[in-house]
């Protein structure tokens, strides 16, 4: 359990303890991009080699109306890029916020134990 010493206010927060290199390895830096990919950048929705009909469907089953989103998706598959989807929940988002931190951490300690260690990892409050 946490008890607060400090000043609270009307927002939430909860404190953590974890030590690690000063000096961010190769390793770490690809774990925290790994978490960054799988929870902040999207779902891939459509790469530069989807079909008219692949991309008919998504503009459907998403909803994706706008002309002008649309127009963007296309000359963003043309460029050669992949199209990623996602949201932002923001009803309990201190939740989302701590499991973001959580998963980076995990991610952190698999990829380099030596180097990162979760000393008070708790992030309820």
């Amino acid at each position: 359990m946490k008890l607060r010493t400090d000043f609270v206010t009307n927002s939430s927060s909860s404190s953590f303890i974890i030590a690690r290199n000063e000096k961010l390895s190769d390793k770490l830096k690809r774990a925290i991009v790994r978490v960054v990919q799988q929870k902040m950048l999207g779902e891939k929705m459509l790469s530069p080699d989807s079909t008219e009909k692949e991309i008919l469907k998504i503009f459907d089953d998403e909803y994706i109306e706008d002309e002008e989103q649309q127009a963007a998706i296309r000359n963003a598959l043309k460029a050669g890029k992949t199209v990623y989807m996602g949201n932002v929940i923001f009803d309990g988002c201190e939740d989302d916020y701590a499991g973001l931190i959580e998963s980076m951490w995990k991610e952190m300690e698999a990829a380099a134990k030596d180097e990162f260690i979760v000393i008070d990892g708790d992030l309820s409050y």
